[in-house]
């Protein structure tokens, strides 16, 4: 089959906003290419939509563990290092002291830069994963999980 000039159309692909984001702190700028190029594996991007649907932003790896069923801890543990890595996500930790035992202290949750990037490309928007969350069933351990006041005090929403 051939075509004839008149009937082609020019397709443009999206690009993704990858200009340069440098922390307010002055600290190394996520680099955009790299950062998306992170969640082509589907697991890492899950992992990213429950750190977004999260109610308090910042799941344990307990609460992880419980929304991504499909994935070894210890996998789990690979794909977060390299969420880190990438600037994509960050650990942040409360002072154990006043925590029952089995009670998590560390959490993860997205660089600020993250959350810009995702915004400059309509990527992983809050609402949308925290009505998904709020859908799934939660077990007691998971709700007190949740209920653990995170480090910068940040509550349910």
């Amino acid at each position: 089959m051939v075509m004839h000039a008149a009937h082609q159309r020019s397709v443009t692909m999206s690009q993704p906003d990858a200009s340069s984001l440098t922390p307010d702190d002055g600290s190394t700028g996520l680099d955009p290419i790299t950062a998306l190029s992170a969640l082509d594996d589907t697991t890492r991007a899950n992992i990213i939509g429950t750190i977004v649907g999260h109610p308090r932003g910042a799941p344990s790896k307990k609460e992880l563990e419980y929304y991504n069923p499909s994935v070894a801890a210890s996998t789990l543990t690979d794909h977060l290092s390299r969420l880190e890595g990438v600037g994509l996500i960050e650990v942040i930790e409360r002072d154990r002291e006043g925590l029952e035992r089995g009670q998590p202290y560390r959490f993860f949750q997205l660089t600020a830069t993250a959350r810009e990037l995702f915004d400059r490309n309509n990527l992983f928007e809050p609402d949308a994963y925290r009505a998904m969350f709020a859908e799934v069933e939660k077990t007691d351990e998971i709700e007190a999980a949740e209920a653990v006041e995170r480090p910068d005090g940040r509550s349910p929403n």
